[in-house]
């Protein structure tokens, strides 16, 4: 088709009356756009459709109709060359008014289109047979169409069914593609999602790694100091010894969770022995300590704050016991376990063979007021152990994470 005779096929009379807008015009049009098919190119499931229709009902001219503002364009045509006409030509103008079908067995013959420029010149329509595409929400935003150059008074019910059925199928059709097509863009919102996500959470870690690495750091830096400070002040040394301990058991733990892939358990048995591996060096020079470590179950692991506390009452307990192998020869062997007990529970016992100073005056120091706060935040139980000389014991209930 030229586009001089394009042209004139849209022409339109002075005196043409224009079919009325639908009820839900503004609502329809919406609904029209949501499904993104206007301009678009041919697709075979829709062209099929038309072939179907032309076929089944022997119409040279089918097509299926998306009836836009200021036209009704054709996403799929068969036996018509035009793209599009003016929609206030159209007779699918008047199809979209209702949810039910239009048959015009002889336009020619219908004071509505009469003096169509689709009726009184090319392509010359007598008859046309229409089913309105409804959407699920009841808005009619095309139609499929069927159209002769001649009158069919003979067209039957049946066959209005049989165009029914077709433009259901055509409906079904712009509903699945649309339903794939929002499901690919669910797909690529999730996906740019889930890519931001990674990168935040990237972000995240390599942030909380550099803050472990430089807390770490920073307790590198005190336990210099307190190391200088020790040979100093040999008057406070003790105490400084004892506050050194406690700064290098935080710092095991932050070396601990910077080699977590998760950056926030610690496996509980590599953390006791480490601890203890490094209480020991530090008795180095002091007393011949030997440490024992048991802990079960050994595959168990605990987040960073259950092992803060858990670390730095350890590490008092060992430095207590630690005393009293200085009490004797400087000396002997500590024992720490860390088992379940069943129901929940967890018990902590360090035991060691130096002498029993129990019975001497009582003394409360700066240390067993830390392992008394301690127990409290593990919410445990203190009590006796004598499995060497002298020891504590300390039941509590197990975390979350660790299965006892």
């Amino acid at each position: 088709m030229s586009n001089r005779q394009f042209d004139r096929l849209n022409d339109v009379p002075e005196d043409f009356i224009e079919p009325p807008l639908p009820v839900d015009e503004p609502q329809r049009l919406i609904a029209l756009k949501r499904y993104d098919l206007l301009d678009t190119p041919p697709e075979e499931a829709f062209d099929r459709i038309t072939r179907l229709a032309a076929g089944v009902l022997g119409m040279p001219v089918a097509l299926i109709t998306l009836v836009d503002e200021p036209r009704q364009w054709f996403k799929s045509r068969h036996g018509f060359d035009a793209p599009w006409t003016r929609r206030e030509i159209s007779f699918c103008a008047y199809t979209i008014l209702d949810t039910e079908g239009m048959v015009i067995r002889d336009a020619t013959a219908d004071e509505r289109f009469e003096a169509n420029p689709l009726v009184t010149g090319g392509p010359n329509i007598r008859f046309y047979a229409g089913v309105p595409l409804v959407t699920p929400e009841n808005h009619v935003i095309g139609t499929l169409c069927v159209i002769d150059r001649k009158p069919h008074p003979e067209f039957t019910d049946e066959q209005q069914r049989h165009l029914q059925d077709l433009g259901d199928l055509a409906m079904a059709e712009i509903e699945a593609k649309s339903g794939i097509l929002a499901l690919r863009q669910e797909v690529v919102e999730h996906q740019e999602t889930e890519r931001l996500l990674h990168r935040s959470l990237a972000e995240a870690e390599t942030l909380l790694r550099e803050v472990h690495h430089r807390v770490k750091n920073n307790l590198q830096v005190v336990d210099t100091l307190l190391a200088l400070q020790m040979r100093q002040t040999p008057a406070v040394a003790d105490s400084l010894r004892d506050l050194r301990h406690r700064v290098h058991c935080l710092g095991i733990i932050h070396h601990k969770i910077m080699q977590s892939p998760d950056l926030e358990t610690i496996n509980l048995r590599e953390l006791l022995q480490d601890l203890c591996q490094t209480l020991a060096s530090l008795y180095k020079g002091q007393a011949d300590v030997s440490l024992n470590v048991t802990v079960e179950p050994g595959d168990a692991s605990i987040k960073i704050d259950f092992a803060i506390t858990l670390g730095l009452l350890i590490t008092e307990l060992v430095t207590n016991a630690s005393k009293h192998v200085f009490a004797t020869d400087r000396r002997g062997t500590i024992d720490v376990s860390l088992t379940s007990t069943g129901e929940g529970k967890a018990r902590l016992a360090v035991s060691d063979s130096g002498a029993d100073i129990s019975k001497q005056e009582p003394d409360v120091t700066m240390g067993q007021q830390i392992i008394a706060e301690l127990v409290d935040q593990l919410d445990g139980v203190m009590d006796t152990d004598q499995k060497w000389a002298t020891g504590i014991a300390i039941t509590f209930p197990c975390p979350p994470e660790w299965p006892c």
